[in-house]
């Protein structure tokens, strides 16, 4: 139980750490942020930073990893779960949407600050970017059959960035954060070009 505390806690810790970077490095850049100003603002010294990360580096490749890694995890479970490739699609939307909401600083930090990650981490990085993209490609092959996958891969891209780029615009406004997931939802709905999804998607959507 002891071993399972810790482990607990040492899972906190790694998230702190990794929240308030993205925080620092979302305003100020990767490049202008020490690790001590990453260890005051979670609440640990800076020495003590090193227990949980060995460099500034390692920070910013788990964080964009491990963000490339959990929406690849999510769009494979939304595809093995879903009904339909259509229903796939709305729920891929909805998925994308959450996120992008709750994690405004972190696509901040990806769109500066990638190029500071080292070769080896990019290409990891990217390959599962690639991934995710392709998941997104291949609902919309089944929704667009008639479009080559140039088209398709041009659509996946745009919804994505779409719905990304309320990391830049919802600091500027006052509206709910409801509004704003509602505001996406339709708009990427209507992005994607796709009819109406299964009446009994419909009824989930509009519970």
């Amino acid at each position: 139980m002891e071993t399972t505390a810790r482990g607990r806690a040492k899972a906190q810790r790694r998230s702190q750490i990794l929240d308030s970077a993205a925080q620092l490095f979302a305003r100020y850049g990767y490049a202008h942020v020490p690790l001590d100003a990453i260890g005051e603002k979670a609440g640990i010294s800076g020495p003590g930073v090193y227990r949980h990360f060995g460099s500034k580096q390692d920070i910013l490749k788990e964080m964009l990893n491990g963000v490339s890694t959990f929406l690849v995890d999510g769009a494979r479970v939304i595809r093995a779960s879903a009904d339909t490739p259509l229903d796939a699609l709305f729920e891929l939307i909805e998925f994308h949407v959450d996120f992008a909401v709750a994690n405004k600083d972190v696509i901040r930090v990806h769109d500066r600050d990638f190029g500071s990650l080292d070769k080896p981490h990019r290409s990891e990085v990217r390959e599962a970017q690639r991934t995710y993209v392709a998941e997104w490609q291949d609902l919309l092959r089944h929704v667009h059959p008639h479009l080559d996958e140039e088209e398709l891969e041009t659509r996946a891209f745009g919804v994505i960035g779409l719905i990304n780029s309320t990391a830049y615009s919802r600091p500027r406004t006052g509206t709910t954060t409801r509004h704003i997931e509602d505001v996406l939802t339709q708009m990427a709905r209507s992005a994607v070009d796709a009819p109406d999804p299964s009446p009994s998607r419909q009824k989930e959507v509009a519970s």
